[in-house]
């Protein structure tokens, strides 16, 4: 891996935008836990084992975009603790 040096206020800016860029994926996540009152790890088990009934379809196509908020915001996670916890 290459190391590159950047200045503080760039360092800053950087970590500011992609924070910011995380946190409506945040906000995606927590207002499915909380419409949900559940975990998605617990939506996604009971959607496999029960399924989704044909009038609650909308449960399916949240679950889609709930998954793909809570793994936009771990990539940005993960960037964030590679870049800047070193």
């Amino acid at each position: 891996m290459k190391t590159i040096t950047i200045e503080d206020k760039t360092a800053e800016e950087l970590r500011t935008h992609l924070s910011k860029e995380k946190a409506p994926f945040k906000e995606i996540d927590n207002q499915f836990k909380k419409k949900y009152k559940t975990t998605l790890t617990q939506l996604e088990r009971k959607i496999k084992t029960k399924g989704v009934p044909i009038k609650e379809h909308a449960i399916w196509e949240d679950s889609i975009e709930w998954r793909t908020a809570v793994e936009e915001a771990k990539k940005l996670t993960a960037i964030l603790a590679e870049l800047f916890t070193k």
